[in-house]
């Protein structure tokens, strides 16, 4: 994974909350509305990344 990370914007899906990139399958990608969720029912575990957007 190169260090620094920008995703198209063009090529998120807009009716997917968590996806994977073709390049790099271990890197889950997932929306604001997945982590707000995730945040409200409280799970741990899993750690987010703010990824820009162009």
């Amino acid at each position: 994974m190169p260090k620094s990370r920008l995703l198209d914007a063009s090529t998120i899906p807009v009716h997917l909350d968590l996806f994977r990139l073709v390049d790099f399958s271990t890197v889950i990608v997932c929306t604001e509305r997945f982590v707000d969720a995730c945040q409200r029912l409280r799970l741990d575990g899993v750690a987010f990344q703010a990824l820009p957007v162009r």
